[in-house]
């Protein structure tokens, strides 16, 4: 496994994120809180990039491009299901991970109808009953589920939603702390920026290199789907459940940085954090992801990040993405 994206992927990952900047960054998050129209120049902007012609199923290279389309999604909180029109069916049918026992979607009014599916791989038809009303997750909705005859879902699909699902945390993550880094540069306290003082270096440089270490956790996982020599689901449930905690450390205190600007809308960290909670959440909290992939491991084994093997098969596949 290469430890970083290939230029061609990282050169895509910045036309993504013009596109949105032109339509409206982070600012279009906050406008579709007011009137979910704005959410169609996401979607548009994203579709001009080619959002639509992804697949991630097809090859590694083509989950890479989806893997950085989701973390700069994140990063500029996109404010439409990224990952689930990314792994729509043939019907077009947006795909999302659920919980049988509390099924939630976040943005699931994108879609009349969604194909969902539980992490033990059993498949849903989901229709919106009602939104959550709750300030925190704007967009996330309580959906019906009708089980479905046909055979259980793609093992590929779930690992790869949780994948994706992953990186586009990474990116929220990767923004929240730029977002904190510049504001600590730019406020002074006692004569001097922020940034001078050494708990507010310190701690920067704990939330930089636990980034650091989740993405190097979301590739190896996007790497171990297509070249795994074993089932996946551990390294997917790994590098989603790092993402939960990681990200959620660097978005509390990059709003404790802004003291309490960070809790104002009018500060992109606010939008950020509130709209990074369904993916911090769904289809289960932390410490529920966590059982799972203790299930995972228990049953199908962990190969790791460091399991002596790869290193010979990493040398195998060098022209692969990164």
């Amino acid at each position: 496994m290469r430890t970083t994206m290939p230029e061609p992927i990282l050169d895509f990952g910045r036309s993504v994120d013009s596109a949105l900047q032109r339509a409206g960054g982070i600012g279009l998050a906050r406008d579709a809180e007011a009137d979910y129209a704005a959410a169609d120049l996401a979607l548009k902007a994203l579709s001009q990039v080619g959002m639509y012609d992804i697949d991630p199923r097809d090859d590694l290279d083509s989950a890479a491009a989806a893997a950085e389309l989701c973390r700069v999604a994140g990063a500029q909180a996109a404010p439409c299901p990224v990952v689930g029109i990314i792994l729509r069916d043939p019907a077009d049918k947006p795909f999302a991970l659920v919980s049988d026992e509390c099924p939630i979607i976040d943005h699931a009014a994108a879609a009349p109808l969604w194909r969902a599916a539980t992490l033990s791989g059993d498949v849903y038809e989901a229709r919106v009953v009602q939104r959550t009303g709750s300030n925190l997750s704007p967009f996330a909705m309580k959906v019906g589920l009708t089980r479905l005859d046909d055979e259980p879902a793609s093992p590929q699909d779930v690992q790869l939603a949780l994948a994706l699902s992953a990186f586009q945390l990474l990116g929220t993550g990767q923004q929240a702390l730029e977002l904190a880094i510049k504001h600590t540069r730019e406020r002074e306290q006692f004569g001097r920026p922020l940034s001078g003082f050494q708990v507010i270096r310190h701690s920067v440089a704990d939330l930089s290199v636990g980034l650091e270490g989740l993405a190097l956790l979301c590739r190896f996982a996007l790497w171990q789907i297509f070249t795994g020599s074993s089932d996946a689901l551990p390294d997917a449930l790994a590098a989603k459940h790092e993402a939960q905690r990681v990200v959620r450390n660097v978005l509390r205190m990059s709003q404790q940085f802004h003291g309490a600007a960070g809790l104002a809308d009018e500060y992109d960290i606010s939008v950020l954090a509130r709209h990074a909670q369904p993916a911090l959440r769904l289809p289960t909290d932390m410490t529920t992801t966590l059982g799972h992939l203790r299930a995972a491991i228990e049953e199908r084994g962990f190969e790791g990040l460091y399991a002596p093997e790869h290193a010979h098969r990493a040398a195998l596949t060098t022209g692969e993405a990164r």
